[in-house]
């Protein structure tokens, strides 16, 4: 699953102000705003995952590491738009709030205004390398099914709020970035 994130307008005279500036470097200005476009990205991520912490009991590190994303920069009629594709798979429920109590019952939360709810005909089991929560399709002992808690793409979808805070920080951390990098071209700290 696949959610596009739009910001419009990062920032066009900030862009002509680095062209402007960079003129006399072959290629110092796609430099510069690249640069600046990655680091408003990571901005924006970090950004984008505190916001879903904020809604979800799920950690930084499991966003991030479920999560892949694609940067689509756009310049076009004097607009300048970013497109930010995040994509990923869904997260298995252990990584969310799970517990399993000693006689193996398992209750499990994936936002946190919810309650804990106990999952009946779950177990928790260690299948090669991954530990997980699982559940048996049939009667018989195999085959069994982990059950898994939303993707990135679908929290971010469910959460306008979120898409709109993850557009403002992106856009504020490019105009901060760009004249960092239009310094670290013009002296020669980019290559």
């Amino acid at each position: 699953m696949s959610v596009n994130v739009l910001i419009d307008d990062v920032g066009e005279s900030s862009i002509d102000r680095a062209k402007k500036l960079l003129a006399g470097i072959p290629h110092g200005a796609d430099k510069a705003v690249g640069s600046a476009l990655k680091r408003a990205a990571n901005t924006g991520m970090s950004g984008a995952s505190k916001a879903l912490r904020k809604e979800y009991v799920v950690k930084a590190g499991d966003i991030t590491r479920y999560t892949r994303r694609k940067l689509h920069f756009v310049a076009a009629a004097g607009v300048t738009t970013v497109d930010m594709e995040f994509r990923g798979e869904h997260i298995p429920l252990i990584r969310f709030d799970t517990r399993v109590s000693a006689d193996g019952r398992v209750s499990a939360r994936v936002k946190r205004a919810s309650a804990r709810t106990a999952l009946d005909h779950v177990f928790a089991a260690h299948v090669g390398k991954h530990y997980g929560v699982f559940e048996r399709d049939t009667d018989r002992r195999f085959p069994i099914m982990e059950k898994l808690g939303p993707s990135v793409p679908q929290m971010l979808d469910a959460n306008d709020d979120v898409s709109q805070e993850l557009g403002d920080k992106i856009r504020e951390a490019f105009e901060e970035r760009l004249d960092h990098e239009i310094l670290a071209v013009m002296n020669g700290w980019r290559n």
